[in-house]
């Protein structure tokens, strides 16, 4: 009995492998063939634990993220990126911000937090108020595929609540964008390395 329980861990364990590294290879063929929006110079994602076209699973509770693209986020050079995954069975987004911890996100709609140019000391969503942690002006270059319509000058707002409660605020001129979610430890995820994506600049 035991020695079947162990086979069949291990055929389902080939089996997951198998269809990641099937899906990372549809993503990197895609991007490749997309190309990408010209940004800061060098490598975008360097310095953070993930980069477009991997795939993150959470370790802690379900869920699996194919990073598909990102909104890179530069003062003079990356300090972050928000990574979006549109395979993930629902909307989904992962924030990295150069520590070990990512933030697990999904957006929020549009006016829910009634921010506008300038992300505010402290929000409230759902009753819960969130401190905010962290203010970054910063240039936003898209890379990859499935990105929202972003670019140019913003400002990042990260957000504290109760717990791992995290929201992160986007805003820019014309249209801010937010998500919520709960910061993941390192040892809370898994990253599964794509292939590197091929940067062009134009």
């Amino acid at each position: 009995m035991g020695a079947a329980v162990v086979a069949a861990g291990i055929l389902l364990g080939r089996l997951v492998g198998r269809t990641f590294r099937r899906r990372r290879e549809e993503i990197s063929v895609r991007l490749e063939a997309a190309g990408t929006v010209a940004g800061p110079p060098g490598d975008p994602f360097a310095g953070l634990p993930c980069r477009v076209g991997d795939v993150i699973v959470r370790r802690s509770g379900v869920g699996e993220a194919w990073l598909a693209g990102a909104l890179v986020l530069s003062e003079q050079w990356p300090v972050a990126a928000l990574f979006v995954a549109p395979e993930a069975g629902s909307d989904r987004a992962v924030y990295a911000d150069g520590g070990a911890a990512l933030t697990w996100l999904a957006p929020l709609a549009k006016g829910a937090l009634g921010v506008g140019g300038e992300p505010p000391h402290a929000i409230e969503h759902d009753s819960t108020r969130f401190e905010r942690r962290r203010r970054l002006p910063v240039r936003v270059h898209r890379v990859g595929e499935h990105v929202p319509p972003f670019e140019g000058d913003a400002i990042v707002g990260e957000y504290a609540g109760p717990g791992a409660a995290r929201i992160v605020v986007l805003a820019g001129k014309d249209v801010t964008l937010a998500w919520k979610g709960v910061v993941l430890a390192k040892g809370e995820y898994e990253v599964l390395p794509g292939t590197s994506l091929r940067r062009s600049a134009s």
